[in-house]
């Protein structure tokens, strides 16, 4: 019996020391030499004093930018039950991963949420114009140009602004026409119905693509053509058109990526000119799109019509329409038009005298006031 329980607590340290031993983490030299130390007597897993850290104590001293050895610093105490080490990589990794699989899909989310409203996504892509088109928008009828003349009595037409004593502005010796404006531009939409048919009655324009106006503007989507690709050879008139902006917001989401950057020339004519001084009207702001100048001696600055008029209707629709003389698009088109050549024929010394003396032209002429 006394034997019996003499050998009892020896038994009892021995199985508190393998406990102790398992539980507490390997230290960097065990690790080295492959075998896992052994406390020292009268010591505790994760205590200052043994030089190691219980599985729970080195978590914590991780997390705080320490480590195995961390300079004799006394981990916070954990209270949660020592886990080996493989266990605690794994759960870190298992929280790694939802972690990451959160933010894909918060991301997922805002995108959703952004994109339907992000102009970006619903860009227009521009094309060849149907052939059918073309020729309805480049080959309107004199009779329609002299039927209509300068009668819009649904939507209001502003007859481009004559200016005096400013210098005659020529492209390749010729009287010349410069237009600037934004593939995104509602405005600006509107006015290349105009000017295309307009420019169709002095030469010959090639390259125009299809084009529509911003869908988040006013009058969303106007369907218009760009200028971007274009060229035009004519022998009484010079033309250069910029789209200064395309229909691609920019990456601030402060304005629209610049397409057709101006040159010093250009810039210094757009500086000028584009303003109240020489626009007529009560605009006192500068850099209004759509801006044409008349061989500087007539000044378009903003839309001739409201674009308005054109919701709703096609492409196919707008073009076809230009033989309808009582139709309201067309009317407004038309007036613009003629208001567009007398200014051309006032520059250009009344060239074509086909177009210049034509009845449509000289009712335009008379309602602003110029001579013949």
């Amino acid at each position: 019996m006394a034997d019996n329980s003499e050998q009892k607590p020896a038994r009892n340290q021995a199985d508190k020391d393998r406990s102790r031993a398992q539980s507490r983490a390997i230290s960097g030299k065990e690790a080295a030499k492959g075998v896992r130390g052994q406390p020292g007597k009268g010591t505790k897993p994760g205590s200052q004093g043994s030089g190691t850290k219980s599985a729970g104590g080195r978590g914590q001293a991780s997390r705080q930018g320490g480590g195995a050895g961390g300079g004799g610093r006394r981990p916070p105490r954990s209270t949660t039950p020592a886990e080996p080490p493989r266990r605690s990589t794994t759960t870190l990794l298992t929280w790694g991963i939802v972690a990451l699989v959160l933010i894909v899909v918060i991301v997922l989310v805002v995108v959703k949420l952004t994109g339907s409203s992000n102009p970006a996504t619903t860009t227009y892509q521009s094309g060849p114009v149907p052939a059918s088109v073309d020729q309805q928008v480049t080959k309107v009828p004199a009779s329609v140009y002299d039927t209509i003349g300068v009668t819009s009595p649904t939507v209001a037409v502003t007859p481009p602004h004559k200016t005096s004593g400013q210098p005659l502005l020529k492209f390749d010796t010729k009287a010349g026409v410069f237009y600037m404006g934004g593939e995104y531009c509602p405005y600006c939409a509107a006015e290349r119905w105009a000017l295309v048919t307009t420019l169709s009655r002095f030469g010959t324009l090639t390259g125009l693509q299809t084009m529509q106006s911003s869908p988040t503007d006013v009058d969303p989507s106007t369907q218009t053509f760009t200028f971007a690709q274009t060229h035009y050879s004519s022998p009484y008139v010079g033309v250069r058109t910029r789209e200064l902006y395309s229909n691609q917001p920019n990456a601030a989401g402060t304005g629209y990526v610049i397409l057709q950057p101006l040159t010093h020339q250009e810039t210094a004519l757009v500086k000028k000119y584009d303003n109240s001084k020489y626009a007529g009207g009560s605009t006192t702001s500068s850099g209004s799109i759509p801006f044409v100048s008349i061989g500087n001696q007539f000044i378009i600055s903003g839309a001739s019509f409201s674009p308005a008029v054109l919701q709703g209707l096609s492409r196919a629709q707008i073009a076809a329409n230009l033989t309808t003389t009582n139709n309201p698009a067309t009317q407004a088109i038309i007036a613009t038009s003629n208001y567009m050549s007398a200014s051309i024929c006032h520059i250009n010394g009344h060239a074509p005298s086909s177009i210049c003396n034509s009845k449509g032209v000289q009712e335009a002429a008379k309602s602003m006031g110029l001579s013949s």
